[in-house]
């Protein structure tokens, strides 16, 4: 998503303008990183992760009066602190700031409660192999849940990632939401409550699939309206959905859970 912002800033202006790109979530119970750090793309330019990569910032968090500086690890641009040194709490608000040289970047996130998926075993199969009918996909849906709920207008959403390609991909051609540019993740539409309707429409791939359940913070529902929800998502950048003040690009947060399924044909 973020190469979006990285490689197409000219949606809202007419002259390039270089800017600071910054990408990076946080979540309940975990470290923080990476926190990737990049220019723009100049109009003219194919984006290269190498060439444009920030190095040697000084990126540093604050939570509850305390700041931790983060170190750049590999490959360049990408910026951690361990477990070891800071873990990331429900409830509190993390503020980032970046400078390079005499530039200034900051924003800040309140992290949502961590959540997890209620009644797995009554949802999918024992053995979590799922069968799809490609000659009746319409027939393959579960439900799924997850909780606790912290706010009544807490959004939620389901990331799909395909953790294998070996397996094939599966035929959905134009349907649903778009896979990313990776061509293994594939989104729901943001839900206003923690109940998601998981569908064939949302593999990409067969195979192991990791799904994660999202409790997302304000700045990454703004985000996800601003980018769209893949790369054939050719909306105009909106400036007033951007939290990065110095910069573009996205500092959120989410409360999450994981579990991994595979899909497999159904013979």
């Amino acid at each position: 998503m973020i190469l979006l912002i990285a490689g197409c800033d000219g949606a809202i202006e007419s002259e390039y303008r270089e800017q600071v790109v910054v990408e990076g979530f946080i979540y309940p119970g975990e470290g923080i990183g990476p926190i990737n750090l990049h220019y723009t793309t100049p109009f003219t330019q194919a984006f290269n992760d190498s060439v444009y990569a920030i190095s040697g910032a000084d990126v540093r968090v604050t939570v509850d009066s305390n700041e931790f500086v983060l170190f750049e690890g590999t490959p360049k641009g990408r910026y951690y602190l361990s477990p070891a040194q800071l873990i990331v709490q429900s409830g509190k608000t993390y503020f980032l700031t970046v400078k390079i040289k005499n530039h200034v970047v900051t924003a800040r996130t309140v992290v949502p409660a961590n959540i997890s998926y209620i009644n797995l075993d009554s949802t999918f199969p024992k053995n979590r192999i799922l069968l799809l009918d490609t000659n009746n996909a319409t027939t393959f849906t579960y439900t799924l849940n997850a909780g606790p709920v912290d706010k009544p207008n807490r959004k939620y959403m389901l990331q799909i990632t395909g953790l294998d390609t070996n397996f094939g991909k599966v035929a959905t051609s134009n349907q649903g939401p778009p896979v990313d540019t990776l061509s293994r993740v594939r989104y729901s539409f943001i839900q206003t409550a923690p109940k998601i309707i998981l569908y064939s429409r949302l593999f990409g791939w067969y195979g192991p699939n990791l799904l994660t359940f999202l409790a997302m913070d304000s700045n990454w529902v703004d985000y996800k309206r601003a980018v769209g929800y893949g790369k054939t998502s050719f909306i105009p950048y909106q400036s007033s959905l951007n939290h990065i003040d110095g910069g573009i690009g996205v500092w959120a947060s989410a409360g999450r859970d994981t579990v991994t399924v595979f899909l497999k044909p159904k013979p």
